[in-house]
């Protein structure tokens, strides 16, 4: 599987295109659902025939049930965005095609280790695949050091360093993570001949795996930085981040192109909603391609927001939204009827779940400090007259997570461009999980040769 720096602007250009048409529907938020007649609004009137016809609750059946022929705008609408879902396009790799290219590059194969101890599934899966392609890729590129960005609690790290006997330096710009990471890593070490032979050791090493605090942004020096730690020089440094946050993974790609010195990096970003947009020339988390930034195409919040949602898994698991969103849409009533000015309007969420409307309403009424006037009978009338709409608001949530893959689309497809703008051919996009455990699947490889 070739890929070329054409075939990405296509890609890019179509992805946005879809989004254009749909950017208002991203970017509303569901608090305002009822008091601005959202799905009025926001859902194109021929959807809204076809649904209004058939029932909202049939309507959410047959999303779920993924047989929406007999709602052919409906379908239409759906079958687009997951068109643009990096998994159906021919920009991003299978792990099968991946490998594939590896070995074409002279990897002889990518070896799995799945850990069990220290860990749940999730993290499990997410580690047991992506060590193993990282250790292919620093063959590859014939790294010296690995250093990992937003180490966390050391899960990648400590497999790359104990399993695969890379030196690797975790980084990441919490003490507490640090130190957490550390104290797993020695936990791991103490037990891990045991745990890959079933004989159990007193004795193992974990000198390889180095841990420092430390906010990553474009003017780190990391060459300096495995100087002063692991005292010794390298001219060849890999980086990795498994789920680097918000800006952090663009600063990434950015270190990596500015540094002749890395050679090779490997990251699964998330947390989109934690991303910043440009502003004026500056660069900063999204877009990094000049075609997007000459676009000016600006996603905004609602739209970053939404792209952290898993379609795949609210498909898989046939998920409703929780009925606290509900609640939180019709307390908006409440809030915009107060004549009290509320300058906090962001509830929250409660540690203990709401039994009914009037105990959330009690609850979050006095958490933002707003003066609730009426009567518990008043506050479960309002409830009585949305009660009916419940399905209609959770066929809209439905419709617009839709979106969610097409926004994650343009935001990953934007840094690969932003590699070959930058020369760097050697660049994929790679499925690495399922995205049904591992909703954040998708990751960025780039091997300088």
């Amino acid at each position: 599987m070739q890929i070329n720096k054409c075939a990405i602007v296509q890609q890019i250009e179509k992805t946005i295109q879809h989004l254009e048409s749909h950017l208002a529907l991203a970017n509303v938020h569901m608090v305002d659902y009822f008091h601005k007649d959202i799905f009025i609004k926001h859902i194109p009137e021929n959807i809204q025939e076809e649904v209004n016809s058939c029932g909202f609750h049939n309507a959410i059946q047959a999303i779920h049930d993924q047989q929406t022929k007999h709602l052919p705008n409906l379908h239409q609408y759906i079958q687009k965005s997951m068109q643009l879902c990096l998994k159906n396009t021919s920009i991003c790799m299978s792990f099968d095609q991946f490998r594939t290219r590896l070995e074409k590059l002279g990897c002889k194969q990518i070896s799995h280790f799945k850990l069990d101890i220290f860990m749940k599934p999730k993290k499990s899966h997410e580690v047991e695949v992506l060590s193993g392609a990282v250790a292919a890729v620093h063959d590859i590129a014939d790294t010296t050091h690995i250093i990992d960005i937003g180490d966390g609690k050391g899960y990648l790290s400590s497999m790359l360093a104990l399993h695969y006997k890379i030196p690797v330096l975790g980084v990441d710009a919490s003490e507490t993570n640090t130190n957490g990471a550390v104290n797993r890593a020695n936990k791991l070490s103490k037990v891990w001949n045991g745990v890959v032979t079933n004989v159990h050791t007193h004795k193992t090493s974990i000198d390889l795996y180095k841990q420092i605090t430390k906010y990553v942004d474009e003017t780190i020096d990391f060459k300096e930085l495995v100087s002063n730690i692991f005292l010794e020089s390298s001219e060849r440094i890999g980086l990795v981040g498994l789920h680097t946050c918000g800006d952090l993974a663009a600063n990434c790609l950015k270190i990596y192109n500015k540094h002749n010195d890395i050679k090779m990096i490997c990251n699964v970003s998330c947390c989109y909603n934690h991303l910043t947009e440009h502003l004026g020339k500056e660069r900063i988390g999204f877009p990094l391609s000049n075609l997007i930034r000459e676009k000016k195409f600006i996603l905004n919040r609602g739209a970053r927001m939404i792209a952290a949602q898993s379609i795949e898994r609210i498909l898989h698991l046939k998920e409703r939204p929780s009925k606290t969103i509900f609640y939180r849409a019709i307390f908006e009533i409440l809030i915009q009827q107060s004549p009290s000015d509320v300058k906090k309007t962001q509830v929250g969420r409660f540690r203990k779940e709401s039994s009914n409307f009037v105990d959330y309403a009690r609850k979050a009424a006095g958490r933002i400090n707003l003066p609730l006037e009426q009567s518990d009978t008043d506050i479960s009338a309002l409830y009585s007259k949305f009660e009916h709409r419940q399905d209609e608001m959770d066929l809209f949530y439905l419709l617009r997570a839709m979106l969610a893959p097409v926004v994650e689309s343009v935001v990953l497809l934007d840094r690969l461009l932003f590699l070959y703008e930058n020369g760097h051919t050697e660049s994929y996009l790679v499925q690495f999980f399922d995205p049904v455990v591992s909703p954040r699947c998708y990751g960025i490889v780039s091997i300088k040769i």
